[in-house]
Parts: structure tokens; C-alpha cells; sequence
């Protein structure tokens, strides 16, 4: 991953911390706003907001780069490009914002599906959410494909050739 990328994704972690509900200011719950999040913004504008791939993960989709980065920040370990985390991890696996987000990296369409997500996880289960048919269909430990996710939308059809033409 290139460094606006892993930018991104840094951010978009302290973006959803600062606005999730008290009792879901945990990297798990994070993790899975960031799938939803991706799901609702490739159903409504054609391409996904993280330059991620989805595991196939025992209590749902982990986006595995971002995995990986909120691990080396939990262990205190150096992050790419000699980045600064906005946020850290206690040993309880909760999400302590360290600085805002900084919300110039993402559009105002990607920002209004994070926030339609972070809305929705006050009142429900976003482990429920995203044990769809792309991760029941998807051996455990292993990458979801994205034409996987991309077929649980609306006008999946459509928004598969749009992705294909877009990514040969």
C-alpha cells in the first residue's frame, strides 16, 4: 500500500472513533464500519473508499491491512512511511483518539457512509451487518473476493462491470 493510502486508512480510523457510540469505541467495531462503510459506498457510487482486501474472519470481515496497522499501533511498532497514529489501542482493545481526524483525505461522499454507518451502530449490530453472503460464502482466514461483496448489492450486474472496466 502506498502512503495516502495507509493515511487514509489511519484517519478513517480516528474519524469513526471520535463519532462511535461510547460502548463501541473498540478496534472491532471500528473494523467493521470500515466493511459496511465500503459495502454502502460502492452501492451508491460505484467504487469502494478503502484501498483494502476483506478477510474472511471467524466473527466477520476484518479489512486486513488495516488489521495489520492497528496491530503494529496496539504493539507499539513503527508504521509505514514513518506515519503518526491518531489513535491507540489500550490493552482492552478500545480506540483513545490521540488527535482529530484529518477529514481533508476523504470525500463528502465517502464521510456521509461512514457517518450513515456509525449512525446505524447505535441501534444495531454491525457484527449481524456484515455476516452477509460474501463472508457465509468465503472459506475462514481467507480473502474475500470483491466481486463476492460487490454481488450482495443492489444492481450487483452493473456495478460488477463498472468495477471490471474500472480495474482490468
Amino acid at each position: 500500500m502506498n502512503k495516502e493510502s495507509i493515511s487514509r486508512i489511519l484517519e478513517a480510523f480516528a474519524y469513526i472513533a471520535e463519532r462511535a457510540p461510547a460502548h463501541k469505541k473498540n478496534m472491532y467495531n471500528i473494523l467493521k464500519v470500515f466493511y459496511l462503510a465500503d459495502k454502502l459506498h460502492m452501492e451508491r457510487f460505484g467504487r469502494f473508499i478503502f484501498e483494502d482486501r476483506y478477510a474472511a474472519m471467524a466473527k466477520g470481515p476484518v479489512p486486513s491491512a488495516t488489521y495489520d496497522l492497528i496491530k503494529d499501533i496496539r504493539s507499539g511498532k513503527e508504521l509505514p512511511f514513518s506515519l503518526n497514529a491518531p489513535v491507540s489501542l489500550d490493552s482492552n482493545h478500545r480506540v483513545n483518539i490521540i488527535r482529530s481526524a484529518d477529514e481533508d483525505l476523504f470525500s463528502g461522499s465517502d464521510l456521509l457512509c461512514l457517518d450513515e454507518v456509525i449512525e446505524r451502530s447505535e441501534s444495531e449490530d454491525l457484527g449481524d451487518l456484515s455476516h452477509d453472503d460474501a463472508w457465509n460464502n468465503t472459506s475462514r482466514n481467507t480473502l474475500m473476493s470483491e466481486d463476492s461483496i460487490i454481488s450482495t448489492l443492489r444492481n450487483s450486474e452493473a456495478l460488477l462491470e463498472l468495477h471490471h472496466n474500472r480495474h482490468p
